[in-house]
């Protein structure tokens, strides 16, 4: 089998010597490094995977196996594979975990339902009874906001099951849905205790600084996450290979938003143009039909004002010559004064 090879552009490489060298620390809100982290089978790699799903699912994790822990994107062609991170729990649990950097136009809540329904689909196998159907949690940790929360109750953790409308009675956990808002995760020194799940939380968030790392220092009992976790974190930001991912996927992440920003103002002049055109014949249109209108009420005006002319010279009565015109007497009056001030004014340009 031949050996998959990548090419890197030189620029990157200097990037990633420079990261390297000036000891920095990569971002887990960054999609790639967050998957690297998570699956890592280092001991530090497996502990950290089973105590953040732990924190968020609430149960103990006593392995989580990754299904998927290559990350091999075509630096070619700017393509990536998916990103999630899929394990499988001791328990045949299988878990789905996405890192959302930015709030994207597509429905995140849609999306994660969708992700969760063909995660539900694949974990029955073919001839197995629906009672051995495994849990299935779907969890979106995201770097922007989705769920709308109450002023006086504004939670980074929201978790869903299938519940009862009114009462609330739940129908199963079978299915669970977490989103980790991490905007909405506020931790600071006068804290008086830090659970596990804002530890990873706040790890994921901000754990590459200076003053998050001071933060985990004064909780004792988060020690041995902290230990692992910046171990971990370390290790992968002094391997250039791991910045060469990260600089090439940002990369290719602008050309596609940058793209998809073109493709977008290009519709938006494409569809303003079109609704220009489509006003333009629609005003016409409307025009012509006005003024066709206009015309025929004014042709039908005249019309019967000559008919009215030629009536009024034969003494005809106003109500007669409104039977005869099918108009109102008012406006056959008119008709008359108008023939009238017509006449005087004639009269007066003779003399």
């Amino acid at each position: 089998m031949s050996q998959l090879t990548f090419e890197i552009d030189e620029d990157i490489k200097a990037l990633s010597r420079q990261a390297v060298a000036e000891g920095r620390l990569l971002d887990l809100k960054n999609d790639v490094v967050f998957k690297s982290f998570f699956s890592k089978n280092t001991p530090e790699g497996i502990y950290c995977r089973t105590k953040m799903l732990g924190a968020v699912i609430g149960q103990k994790v006593k392995s989580a196996t990754v299904l998927n822990p290559e990350i091999l994107p075509d630096f070619m062609h700017g393509k990536f594979p998916r990103l999630d991170i899929h394990c499988v729990l001791e328990d045949g649990s299988e878990v789905d975990v996405e890192m959302q950097g930015t709030k994207q136009h597509d429905n995140q809540i849609k999306r994660s339902i969708y992700y969760s329904a063909v995660l539900a689909k694949n974990a029955v196998k073919a001839g197995a009874l629906y009672a051995q159907m495994p849990k299935v949690y779907q969890i979106m940790v995201m770097d922007c906001t989705v769920i709308k929360d109450e002023k006086n109750d504004i939670r980074f953790h929201h978790s869903y099951t299938f519940r009862e409308d009114k009462s609330g009675a739940q129908l199963s956990d079978v299915l669970q849905i977490h989103f980790i808002e991490l905007p909405k995760l506020k931790f600071s020194k006068h804290n008086e205790s830090m659970s596990e799940l804002e530890f990873w939380s706040l790890l994921i968030k901000s754990g590459g600084t200076e003053k998050t790392q001071d933060l985990f220092k004064q909780f004792e009992d988060r020690q041995e996450d902290w230990t692992m976790a910046d171990t971990l974190l370390r290790e992968i930001s002094q391997d250039e290979k791991e910045w060469w991912v990260k600089f090439s996927y940002e990369t290719a992440e602008r050309e596609r938003n940058a793209y998809f920003s073109n493709t977008l103002e290009k519709a938006k002049r494409i569809a303003m143009q079109q609704g220009m055109q489509q006003g333009i014949q629609k005003g016409m249109q409307q025009g012509m039909q006005q003024g066709m209108q206009q015309g025929m009420q004014q042709g039908t005006l005249l019309a019967h004002l000559n008919t009215a002319k030629k009536l009024f010279a034969r003494d005809y009565s106003d109500e007669d010559i409104a039977d005869i015109l099918g108009i109102s007497v008012l406006e056959v009056a008119n008709m008359r004064s108008q023939c009238k001030s017509d006449a005087v004014a004639h009269s007066d340009i003779l003399q």
